[in-house]
């Protein structure tokens, strides 16, 4: 017996799982399986494209359109849980598999997407008869094809190769934009040794800058440029030219021109990602993208942008204005404001105006209860049960595990949470499957495994984790991605939750914010976590009356930064300059105030540069727009309408891509969305 055979044969990811639900066995995965899995796993669905394209009966949905979605389980099996485990841990030598795998992978794809004969199937039965077919089928016929087109399959000759060489490039620059800023944001800390720097830190922060301090051997109080960290830090950290370091050491992330500096790999990127476009018939590589989604054209994108720069930019200017006031209120007219200013006098400004603070709010924000109020909604909803489990294994120990429940007790989900921040892990905020939804040719409905994960501060030990409002909001935007995998009801992995047009994928994530301000969910579970005391009435009031603060400013924002995507995205040249001069350039009649020459987002906007939003950042607020819109049927019937919502999870949450999105939505609205309910949410109108 073969040494090859031996360890597959002991590779727990090439075995049946043998776990509760069929669980990810991470408690007997070691990293030195991953590659051996994924070259076997990537055998095994060669293997099977090569019975397709020999199958000598002609070419039909059933032996080759559906032969090929079944075709790579195992593989993507592997890749969603070698990726949970690569976004909790991005150290060295994981990062280092990561590179081999995808390097393997992306190579995989292209001998999938250029194999002729398969193409030459696939184009037989989407040119053919499918009156035959069911909405589901034609749906994925269609995508099949238009999937490989846009993959390289009809490039000829030499284009062939020089896809195959450009898909590798990418995957390449996007993997070390990546790796750069995870180790640019760890390598940077703000050590500090006088107490009286500490004036205006909530003593938790302190608390925790203390233990990070002692768990590097060093006295004092430790600073990064973790979120948890960073936001609160700018917040209310009195010292000035502190609140400078830190400002100008994060916006320079990725461009500090020392080893994990990210500029000349944007241009690259960038440069690369226009030749890609081009060598499939696309000017710019916004043209390509938006071909798949629900804007279409880069003429709806600017459209949208537009119109919200014209209903918020004035009301944004009159925002900063107010902050600038106040600062000068307590610093004197003489007082030169400046960015890193921004988010300490916005905090007195909310003070001042709605008798409200952070700290007010958070100890009625106690992560577990937060998590139980995201529960209990979900089962007001949509009759949904979260059940603890102690005994599946996760990727970390932080993280924890839920089975989800139908109404009727049936089996739905496992949900895994990791809420801390730590040094290697990826930053933000994000929601991802571990097992796909769907159902197969025996009609057994596989249910899926999603994550979801934060960055709270972690606490010290026997403390409990308090939230602020935005890190609330932050948890129910994602539950909501979440919601939409649990929730998912397909027959076709590739279909299911919550793998739709990027455009729309934001929207059951962002219609889930809508529900904290609400008077009947805060009052479920915000709890102080000393007293036991329910929210206020007068502290759930200023939380409503606050909602809107600042919102044109952060609208404006969100719009800048999709025009500075367009920018890099929708050039027909390549590039060549200074990109943080071409990034303020292009989001110069936005600007609000005066930003450092040095600073700017792109060098670490992973978003665009190696996440999925190349092109695509606009997304946010047409979901937007979407969630607005929608949550609005949900105010008119009542925000917990069991009708209401079992309209949303038929017609949205559990269709995932079986329909276009404007299908789906305008069978739950019932009429075409209309931005009219954003505003008013906004204050605007």
């Amino acid at each position: 017996m073969s040494e090859n055979s031996i360890s597959i044969k002991e590779n727990p990811l090439c075995n049946p799982y043998g776990t509760p639900f069929d669980a990810v066995p991470y408690d007997r995965i070691t990293l030195s399986h991953f590659v051996p899995a994924l070259k076997e796993a990537i055998r095994i669905e060669s293997e099977t494209i090569e019975n397709i394209c020999k199958n000598s009966e002609a070419p039909t949905f059933e032996n080759t359109i559906e032969a090929y979605e079944r075709a790579g389980e195992m593989l993507t099996n592997i890749l969603c849980a070698f990726e949970a485990l690569v976004n909790a841990h991005s150290y060295d030598e994981i990062l280092k598999v990561e590179e081999e795998i995808q390097s393997l992978y992306t190579e995989h794809r292209n001998n999938i997407t250029l194999n002729r004969a398969l193409f030459e199937r696939i184009e037989t039965v989407y040119k053919g008869d499918y009156s035959s077919l069911n909405g589901e089928q034609m749906r994925l016929l269609r995508d099949t094809y238009t999937s490989f087109t846009r993959s390289g399959a009809s490039l000829q000759g030499e284009d062939r190769e020089k896809y195959r060489i450009l898909s590798h490039k990418l995957t390449s620059l996007s993997l070390k934009f990546q790796e750069n800023l995870v180790k640019d944001t760890d390598e940077y800390s703000l050590h500090i040794t006088d107490k009286s720097d500490l004036k205006g830190m909530p003593d938790d922060l302190v608390e925790s800058a203390a233990s990070a301090a002692k768990e590097r051997n060093m006295g004092g109080w430790i600073f990064t440029l973790h979120r948890p960290s960073y936001i609160p830090f700018m917040t209310f950290c009195r010292n000035r030219e502190l609140r400078k370091r830190m400002y100008i050491a994060y916006n320079t992330l990725g461009s500090k021109g020392n080893a994990y500096d990210n500029k000349e790999i944007v241009k690259e990127i960038v440069n690369t990602r226009l030749e890609y476009a081009r060598l499939l018939g696309y000017s710019t590589y916004s043209e390509y993208v938006l071909a798949e989604r629900m804007a279409q054209n880069t003429d709806a994108v600017f459209s949208m942008l537009g119109k919200l720069t014209w209903a918020y930019l004035p009301t944004a200017k009159s925002d900063v204005e107010e902050v600038i006031a106040t600062a000068k209120e307590y610093e004197g007219d003489e007082f030169d404001f400046m960015a890193w200013d921004f988010a300490y006098y916005s905090e007195k400004l909310k003070e001042k105006k709605f008798d409200l603070s952070d700290e007010m709010i958070r100890p009625y924000f106690n992560l577990d209860q937060a998590i139980y109020g995201a529960f209990y909604l979900a089962t007001r909803l949509y009759g949904i049960t979260f059940k603890l489990l102690h005994y599946i294994p996760a990727y970390n120990p932080d993280v924890k595990v839920w089975e989800v429940l139908d109404y009727d007790g049936t089996h739905l989900a496992l949900l895994y949470c990791d809420f801390y921040a730590r040094k290697g892990k990826h930053g933000g905020a994000w929601m991802d499957s571990l097992r796909l939804q769907y159902i197969d040719k025996s009609g057994k409905n596989h249910r899926p495994h999603v994550t979801l994960s934060t960055n709270y501060r972690k606490p010290l030990p026997g403390q409990p984790t308090l939230l602020t409002f935005d890190e609330v909001n932050t948890l129910m935007h994602e539950f909501g991605h979440c919601l939409h995998g649990i929730l998912s009801n397909v027959t076709y992995a590739s279909q299911c939750s919550p793998n739709v047009l990027w455009d729309f994928v934001e929207m059951p994530s962002q219609i889930m914010e809508n529900f904290i301000v609400e008077e009947e969910f805060l009052k479920a579970f915000a709890f102080h976590y000393k007293t036991g005391e329910t929210i206020p009435q007068e502290l759930l009031d200023k939380i409503r009356n606050s909602r809107n603060f600042l919102s044109a400013y952060q609208c404006i924002r969100q719009v800048s930064l999709g025009l500075i995507d367009q920018a890099w995205h929708n050039r027909s040249t390549p590039f060549e300059g200074d990109i943080l001069t071409y990034e303020h350039k292009a989001k110069a009649a936005l600007k609000l105030m005066e930003q450092p020459a040095d600073t700017g987002i792109t060098p670490q906007f992973s978003h665009i540069m190696s996440g999925g939003y190349a092109a695509g950042y606009y997304s946010y607020k047409w979901a937007e727009m979407l969630d607005a819109d929608a949550y609005s049927l949900f105010k008119e019937q009542g925000v917990t309408n069991m009708k209401v919502a079992q309209s949303f999870r038929e017609n949205i949450l559990s269709r995932g891509d079986t329909e276009h999105p404007m299908e789906l939505y305008l069978r739950f609205r019932g009429r075409a969305p209309q931005i009219d309910a954003l505003l008013t949410r906004d204050g605007i109108k």
